[in-house]
This record gives structure tokens, sequence and C-alpha cells, in this order.
């Protein structure tokens, strides 16, 4: 009965860490200060930087268990801000996830934004291009956290699962999968990505 009891006790944060990743506003922070990030989700932890007081569209990637701290990227690391100073945007209807996402690669090095219902564009040392009539994101059938995109000839599949882009110390709440047709050249690359551009 405990262990019962205990499951349905975890069982809101466990839930509300299935909606990550997603996007914050800092709120109940003075003017004159600011919210600390920290090394690890404790106020002990080491600051390794801070959000100002009206900071925007903050994408929470992870939280710890208590569902108290909530980790975050900054610049080319990630840490923890306390819960207790964001709050959530209300979602999109018209968008899954949000209306751009920000993939990354590497071997080869590309990037790409997905502007859901506009258009993709695509970045690698070979150059830059657009996709034009980009589609919006289609949810998997009975599988939760799988998105699909439809662009040109290409697809992007999106996955909610952890994601490291194994050149820096960032996370990502999302991985990506990208079969790209261009110039009758066809690849499939693999990635991260975020729903706020950094």
């Amino acid at each position: 009965m405990i262990r019962l009891v205990a499951i349905f006790l975890l069982l809101p944060g466990l839930l509300w860490a299935n909606d990550l990743p997603a996007l914050y506003d800092v709120t109940g922070v003075a003017k004159d200060d600011v919210l600390n990030v920290r090394s690890e989700p404790a106020a002990s932890g080491e600051l390794l930087g801070s959000l100002s007081p009206d900071a925007t569209s903050i994408e929470v990637v992870d939280l710890n268990e208590a569902a108290t701290w909530g980790r975050i990227n900054l610049g080319e690391t990630s840490g923890w801000v306390s819960m207790r100073y964001l709050q959530a945007q209300e979602p999109n209807p018209d968008y899954a996830l949000a209306k751009r996402l920000f993939c990354y690669g590497n071997e080869p090095f590309w990037n790409a934004m997905f502007v859901q219902g506009e258009l993709v564009r695509f970045s690698s040392p070979e150059g830059e291009y657009e996709t034009p009539g980009a589609g919006l994101m289609v949810s998997g059938r009975g599988v939760t956290g799988l998105w699909a995109m439809g662009y040109g000839d290409s697809v992007a599949t999106f996955r909610r699962e952890a994601c490291s882009d194994g050149m820096s110390d960032r996370q990502f709440g999302l991985s990506v999968a990208l079969y790209k047709l261009h110039s009758g050249e066809i690849s499939l690359l693999s990635g991260c990505c975020a729903i706020a551009g950094y």
C-alpha cells in the first residue's frame, strides 16, 4: 500500500517531466535581482550564471526528482534553476512543441531551423538553403513523444528524449532523424533539437 501511495505522489512529477522540453518565463524575481543558474539542483551548487528578472522563453529540458529544479542551457553549458521562479508559457494549440525548432548535428556538422507550416532553413559547411512549404508536425499514432514533419521531398522525425550534441555541455530534450533530399543527393542525418534559439 505504501508503494502505491508513493507512485501516486510521484505521478504528477513524472507526467510533468513527460511534457518537457517546454518554455518558461522568469517570475517572482525582484527587478534589481537575478535568477541564479547552478551547477546542480541545489542552492549550494556552483554559480554558472544568471537570468534577468524579465527573461522569457527559457527552455527547460529536465527536472530533478522532486520537480523543484529545472535544467536549462546557458551558452555552451547547462545548469539548474529553481522552478519556484519559472512560470510555464501557455502552449500554442496550433503547433506541436513549438512553432520553431532549432536542430544541430555533427559528423558532418549541420544545423537547421524548422518553422512549422512555413519552411526549413538548412546550413552546413557546404552552404545554406531554404525549403519552403514545410508542413505541420504530426504525432505518432499510439506512440507518445514522437512527431514527424514533411518538407519538400524530405522528412524529419523528432523524439522526446535526452540528447547531447557531443561537442558541448548543453543538454537537449529532443532528438531528430533527418531524411534529406537536396539537389538529387539523399542523406540521413541525426542530431539534437531545441525549442528556443541559442
